[in-house]
């Protein structure tokens, strides 16, 4: 409190040391201050509450009755923020606090979720409130912290990306459905199946072909059905329905059992990366730290049992 600026907060320090040193020069040590300063500190603060806050003898200070009740304000007020910086210290140093995640619906349920529960085990003061979505809305609109995108970014101001992994797709049928047809080899083959695709904008999505030659081409399905989401397309895959584009890595125990037939595996170009996101900040927090390390580590894992490219 040397030199010619003060602030509240240094002169209810000040008054909170004298009520219980008991005089000012008992209080000068704790404060590094002499007994003059303190006794100007006070004053200043009497001045500004409009009250006297000690009787002074020569021998002795004696808190007034208005006195008493600041420091008992001030004394819980000062317990709280000391407990507020404790708990802020703690969060940066160890993952602590409420982390809202957002997860694919298939891949998060499936690959990453189990990496993230494991977090809680691990870290018994974070807590996780993890939603499935699929939607690239900005984080800070649906107060998210982190989340989980598959498919090509959009421009995203104020958040970082960190590419994980790639999803592949596959064209499949069911062995049922291959029994009485041949696989096709060529994407012209296509139009004599029965083909299931999923609704974009209202109509159905157009799948994404390399031909001989490296040149991509759109191949806009005339679909026997039009399903919403991987879980519904694979279904009727299984019923023996048609053909249709899904996540490799849900299929791949199902191929290679035979149960399901895969076809122009090397045209097929529809293959998606995926990206962890988080808002950009000077400073990242323990517990987003540890909760991207862990979805890293959980893709890396799926990428080397070969679920994910």
């Amino acid at each position: 409190m040397t030199g010619a600026r003060h602030s509240p907060r240094d002169e209810v320090r000040v008054f909170l040391e004298v009520c219980e040193a008991g005089s000012f020069a008992a209080a000068g040590p704790r404060l590094g201050l002499t007994a003059s300063a303190i006794a100007k500190a006070v004053a200043r603060l009497e001045s500004r509450l409009g009250v006297r806050l000690f009787h002074r003898t020569t021998r002795r200070l004696a808190l007034t009755a208005e006195a008493d009740v600041y420091r008992e304000a001030c004394s819980a007020a000062r317990q709280r923020i000391e407990r507020v910086e404790a708990e802020l210290a703690l969060l940066a140093s160890e993952p602590a606090g409420t982390l809202r995640i957002s997860l694919p619906p298939l891949l998060g349920t499936r690959i990453i979720a189990p990496a993230l529960y494991r977090l809680c085990d691990a870290w018994p003061r974070l807590r996780l409130d993890i939603s499935t979505s699929t939607a690239m809305s900005e984080l800070a609109e649906e107060a998210i912290d982190l989340a989980v995108r598959i498919g090509e970014l959009p421009e995203l101001p104020g958040l970082m990306a960190r590419r994980i992994g790639m999803q592949r797709v596959v064209l499949c049928g069911s062995a049922e459905y291959f029994a009485a047809r041949e696989v096709p080899l060529a994407v012209e083959d296509l139009y004599s199946h029965s083909l299931i695709a999923a609704a974009r904008g209202g109509r159905p999505a157009s799948w994404r072909f390399h031909i001989p030659g490296g040149d991509l081409i759109a191949f806009t399905p005339d679909p026997r059905l039009v399903l919403d989401g991987s879980l519904l397309t694979l279904s009727a895959i299984r019923a023996g329905q048609g053909m249709g584009l899904v996540p490799y890595w849900l299929v791949r125990d199902e191929i290679a059992d035979g149960s399901l037939v895969p076809a122009l595996g090397e045209f097929v170009a529809d293959h998606l990366p995926i990206h962890a996101l988080w808002i950009a900040a000077p400073i990242m927090v323990p517990r987003l730290r540890v909760a991207i390390d862990a979805i890293v580590a959980a893709t890396r894992e799926a990428v080397a049992a070969g679920l994910l490219d």
